[in-house]
């Protein structure tokens, strides 16, 4: 009786190099989906977490007699109301229980702490407490961290008297931290509270040193109104949100940031959160295209998001957009 051998065929090599050709573009195709796919879902957990710290904010108002915070999260005397442990809507949430910022950072920024967390930033000046090292990871530890910069609106209101001169993110210049019932020139839906801050990779004094780890700080108060001229006409402009940026998504390398991120994330008032993009100009921020004048008053143009967010002032007439 014969016996039949039945025998396997290999893989030539170019079947095997085929088949290797096909894998790679199937990875190519797959892989900037799977990268788009994911960072869609970081961008709907910042938004989620910007959605929670605004109310954390209203919860706070609630509580205290419509005031969002204390003001700015700063150790520095001059630009905040006290310490990083007792002061500043970032110790309001924690010690308040509204909110832990450090458990909620935005995952996609390139900046993962506040930039006022840094010693060579806060090493001038006087200081509510020093700031060493091992309190900076005491505070990380607790809670104490943000990469969401807070709005100047949020943190000082308005200047103590129109067009003042000076440095308008300190105490002494400004009328202090927003109060529900001073939104009175707008809507809520159109007043920021918090935003992405901007992470500038270039700005090494925001560096913080953190359990052995080096990392780049955001943004932490937005620089407040703008100043400039047109013709005769000389003064304040609406706000600088310069300090709000993209750290979403991929569009071209922008060096002065030192990343490529596109999209960045406000939340305002009344709750909402919506994105904006880094387009005109591409700069890494949300920057003002340049001074103009409108209705006869000194206007700050951010084609990025004027439409969307409220720039001019809350509590007294003029500038209502």
């Amino acid at each position: 009786m014969l016996t039949r051998t039945r025998t396997r065929r290999a893989f030539t090599l170019i079947e095997l190099l085929v088949v290797i050709a096909i894998i790679a573009l199937l990875v190519g195709i797959l892989l900037p989906s799977l990268g788009s796919a994911r960072e869609s879902a970081r961008m709907a957990k910042c938004a989620s977490n910007l959605r929670s710290l605004g109310i954390a904010a209203m919860t706070h108002a609630n509580d205290r007699r419509g005031a969002f915070s204390t003001g700015p999260w700063d150790n520095r005397i001059e630009y905040s109301a006290g310490s990083l442990r007792t002061h500043g809507w970032v110790a309001d949430f924690v010690n308040g229980g509204y909110a832990r910022p450090g458990d909620v950072l935005c995952p996609s920024s390139p900046g993962q702490a506040s930039q006022n967390l840094s010693l060579a930033r806060m090493s001038g000046g006087s200081m509510w407490a020093p700031l060493t090292a091992d309190l900076v990871n005491e505070l990380i530890d607790e809670g104490f961290n943000t990469n969401y910069c807070q709005s100047w609106f949020m943190g000082m209101t308005d200047a103590r008297t129109p067009n003042q001169a000076g440095n308008l993110k300190q105490v002494a210049t400004t009328v202090g931290p927003l109060r529900a019932d001073w939104i009175v020139n707008t809507a809520t839906s159109k007043v920021p509270l918090f935003g992405d801050g901007t992470a500038d990779l270039t700005q090494v004094q925001d560096t913080i040193a953190y359990r052995g780890q080096q990392i780049r700080g955001a943004k932490a108060l937005s620089d407040g109104p703008a100043t400039g001229r047109v013709g005769t006409l000389t003064g304040w402009a609406r706000q600088d949100y310069s300090d709000f940026g993209p750290v979403h998504g991929k569009g071209g390398f922008v060096s002065r940031v030192g990343h490529d991120r596109q999209y960045g994330q406000i939340v305002f008032a009344d709750g909402n959160v919506q994105s904006f993009s880094d387009l005109s100009p591409r700069d890494g921020e949300f920057a003002s295209s340049g001074i103009i004048a409108r209705d006869n008053i000194i206007v700050s143009a951010n084609p990025e998001l004027d439409s969307k967010v409220f720039g001019g002032w809350l509590r007294r007439p003029g500038l209502p957009f």
